[in-house]
């Protein structure tokens, strides 16, 4: 209740919304989960719910470069699909 902020999984924001919405670690492998790629279907809809819970504003999210793993990202398949940008590889 009130002013704050909620830290939510994407399962937990069905059926809710908010004026302001991060979705974060949009990056392939980590959103789609490459553990889950087995149901790519599933995990769009996720996308989906995730991004339809901003009611005014909406911020997507991902590291192009971990500095401690020395690891580069690609962005989401879902942010490529979207046209939100262009995949690097």
């Amino acid at each position: 209740e009130g002013d704050g902020v909620n830290l939510l999984t994407v399962h937990a924001s069905k059926g809710l919304e908010f004026n302001l919405v991060f979705v974060v670690d949009l990056a392939e492998g980590r959103f789609p989960n490459s553990r889950l790629m087995s149901d790519i279907e599933e995990e769009r809809r996720l996308f989906y719910v995730a991004v339809t819970r901003a009611k005014d504003e909406l911020v997507l999210s991902y590291a192009k470069y971990d500095k401690i793993r020395k690891v580069e990202y690609q962005p989401s398949c879902f942010l490529v699909e979207a046209g939100m940008v262009r995949n690097s590889v």
